[in-house]
């Protein structure tokens, strides 16, 4: 009966344990997305390469990867250039497909590329103000 009764109170907790871990301010208001005035930007890349013939088709993926970080790794001054004041990389995912389109493509076989890069970032002040 004890092991019945401990069980049905760790749930419970379990259960309201995310409204506890929310962020509360001075005020006791839970603060939301965005209220300390950092968003979250994402952008999708996809990027296709020939497959080069007589070539290790796993250095080739490498290469791919590698040039996806590159971008990844400048996002954020790109992002610094034009809309924001602060930024940082949250999150990088990618996933490499090779492709085998010899038969009957006129493309040839190719790898893509394709991933997401999340970043934190807190817009510039004059883009909440109106144009002149």
């Amino acid at each position: 009966m004890y092991l019945k009764s401990a069980f049905v109170i760790a749930l419970l907790f379990s259960t309201v344990a995310p409204a506890f871990s929310q962020y509360v301010d001075e005020n006791g208001r839970f603060r939301r997305p965005g209220d300390d005035g950092l968003a979250k930007v994402q952008s999708s890349l996809t990027m296709s390469i020939p497959v080069k013939d007589g070539e290790d088709i796993a250095a080739q993926q490498q290469a791919g990867l590698r040039s996806f970080y590159k971008v990844a790794a400048s996002s954020c001054a790109m992002v610094l250039e034009s809309i924001a004041d602060s930024c940082e990389v949250t999150s990088v995912t990618t996933n490499v497909n090779a492709r085998d389109r010899s038969m009957g493509a006129a493309a040839g076989s190719q790898i893509t590329v394709t991933g997401q890069i999340a970043m934190k970032v807190k817009f510039k002040a004059s883009l909440g103000k109106p144009a002149p």
